[in-house]
This record gives structure tokens, sequence and C-alpha cells, in this order.
């Protein structure tokens, strides 16, 4: 996996992000014949695919509410020196695996990013001393092997946990069970290992990840091991506002103007029943719908920045934490 402060990836999985309907009650009253009506919360990759899959099936009430200035959420360029560079999304992970990734073609062949080919192979042969020189390459392959060894137990015991979550607990609690790095890395070499496989993978230490969630983890089982990494003066984002363009309305130099894209609307409390649902944002506006769907990062959930009245099941609180 590669990315989050600068390697988070983008997959149909990723990370990176959570879409979460809220599926009102069972009893709960269907929009007019024209079709539902449904506010998604959140102009990121989750956000603009869910909003295209809507409008494919024919529902284009919607309103997409995104807190910041700009579509795109972690898929986001800055200039540097007269350079685009990334300061979100950067690789392009699960390639040339069974089944073909769909961002991958957007990227490759669509919109024809530059993009590079990312290989970690040399990993044990690149690991430098603090006081110049690298450590002994049979030494550092050794605690990696072993690293990859623990992993792979905690993919077995992963996969014996129910699917709902409730089992679930932390890479770290993970690696104490299998008698590695119970009090966490000491060693520089070790620490710089679990840097490597965690937190510069997951943009978080070992004792808040969850196993269940990133072991093994879905983008590459499903899609393949490769990773790309794109550097385009265009950006990364450029794929969201690609597949934004389709349906939303863009002027003729192809930025998204349809009323229906809200910027700067921070949601602050959504309230859903039977009848539908209620959403207000911080500048004290109120959307009304028939279903929302939240595209946020589950870091935004985790926070309770947005209030859930009522709160969300337990099931789903549980699953976001």
């Amino acid at each position: 996996g590669r990315p989050v402060s600068t390697r988070r990836d983008m997959t149909p999985t990723a990370t990176t992000a959570l879409v979460l309907a809220l599926t009102l009650a069972h009893h709960a009253s269907l929009a007019a014949a024209a079709g539902p009506r449904v506010i998604i919360v959140g102009a990121g990759m989750s956000g603009i695919s869910a909003g295209k899959r809507l409008s494919e099936a024919g529902i284009t009430d919607l309103v997409i509410l995104e807190a910041t200035d700009h579509l795109g959420g972690r898929m986001r360029k800055h200039n540097f020196g007269g350079v685009s560079v990334e300061i979100g999304a950067n690789w392009v992970e699960g390639v040339n695996g069974g089944k073909m990734n769909p961002i991958w073609p957007l990227v490759n062949s669509t919109l024809k990013l530059r993009n590079f080919r990312s290989d970690f192979d040399g990993l044990a042969e690149n690991v430098y001393k603090e006081t110049g020189g690298v450590y002994d390459r049979a030494y550092v392959q050794k605690r990696l092997d072993r690293a990859n060894e623990v992993e792979e137990g905690g993919a077995k015991l992963s996969a014996k946990l129910r699917p709902s979550g409730q089992d679930d607990m932390s890479i770290l609690a993970m690696q104490r069970l299998n008698n590695h790095l119970p009090n966490g890395p000491a060693s520089p070499v070790d620490m710089i290992l679990d840097y490597f496989k965690h937190d510069y993978e997951f943009a978080e230490p070992p004792r808040v990840t969850s196993l269940q969630n990133v072991v093994p983890l879905a983008t590459f089982r499903d899609f393949g091991d490769d990773v790309y990494f794109v550097a385009d003066k265009r950006g990364y984002e450029a794929v969201v506002h690609h597949l934004a363009g389709q349906y939303l309305e863009a002027d003729k130099a192809r930025n998204i103007v349809d009323p229906r894209l809200q910027l700067n609307k921070v949601v602050r409390e959504i309230s859903y029943s039977g009848s539908g649902v209620t959403v207000r944002t911080e500048d004290d506006k109120v959307y009304k719908a028939d279903y929302v769907m939240v595209s946020t990062s589950v870091g935004v959930l985790q926070s309770d920045l947005i209030q859930f009245k009522p709160r969300l099941p337990v099931s789903l609180s549980h699953q976001n934490t």
C-alpha cells in the first residue's frame, strides 16, 4: 500500500474514506415519481462517485455539500516553485492483479496522467543509520521477514473474526499476541520497519489501526500488488474533476459550476427518521431530503464533528472506531 500524508491511495475501497448510506427506516416514505431527493456529504472521490452512480440511475435531485473550497477531497495538488506537488493522494494502488482497479484505466488511459511504477523491493538494503551508512542488509531482511510473518498470522486471525467488527482489534494487539514488538519498536531498524509498514501506509500508528480493515488489505488482494506514482502537472485530482464533469454542469474551462455542488458547507448535524433527513451546516443552512450519503473520512466520523440524531447504530459506530 502506499500514501497517506503523501501516499494515501485512491481505490474504490480507500481508504482513505467511507460512504455511509443512512438507509432510513423500513417504512421510509418514497419520493415522488421524479425520484428521491438525496444529499451527499463530501465532494471527494467517494462523494463524487456516489453522485455519478445516482445520476446514472436517474436520480438527479441531489445536492453535494463540501466543507472545503474545492472538490477532490484528499486528492489535491499545490503549486510549489512552479511544480504541481500532491498534498494528498499520490499513488494508484492495486494494479496488475486478477481484477482491474477502476481507477487505473482513468489515470493511465483516459486521462493519460504521467505515472511511474514504484518498486519497494530494495527496502532491506536501503535502511540508513542516523550516523551515516546503511544497516547490514541480512539483519534488516531478518527483521522484515519476522514482521511479514507476523502480518501473515494477523491475516489468518482477521479471517476468523466476525464480519460485524465486534471482535476487531488493533494491529498492536495482534503484534502482542504474536509476541512481536509487545511494547512497540525499540531498535532503530524495528522503528523504521514498523513505520514503513504501518504509519507510512495508513497515516496512523499500529495502536489505533484496525486489524480487520487492513489485514489483508482489500486493495492489493483484489487488484494486485503493484503501485504507480502519479506525477502530472494536472494533478491526481484530475480524476475527480473528470468524474464530476460527467454529470455536473461545467463551464468552457471545465470548471464545475453546477449549483448542486455547494462548497464551504461544513455539516454539523444530521437528523434522520422514517419521514426523511435534515442536514444542518455550520452557516445555519438547513437541507432536507429523503436520503443522505455520508462520504467523509472515518476520522471525521470518529471525531464527532457531525452529530447524528438519533445516534448511529452501535454496529456502525463500532466499525468506525
